[in-house]
């Protein structure tokens, strides 16, 4: 679990939690080093899908037609 102190942090992973349990995609955006990852890892293992695998997807370093 991802350590937090502020209230807006804590409130996200509150949200994660929620959010975690259901089956609708989730989208996680930020600015470079604000722990997108962390909390992709978090979404996962606290998500019904925690026995597949994590497959992180560094979507800047993809050229935009394979995105397409």
């Amino acid at each position: 679990m991802p350590i937090a102190e502020d209230p807006e942090s804590l409130a996200l992973l509150a949200l994660a939690e929620r959010v975690a349990t259901s089956e609708i995609p989730v989208l996680v955006e930020g600015p470079t080093g604000t722990g997108k990852e962390v909390l992709a890892r978090f979404l996962h293992t606290a998500s019904p899908r925690r026995t597949g695998p994590f497959v992180a997807v560094n979507c800047a370093a993809m050229p935009e037609a394979m995105l397409e």
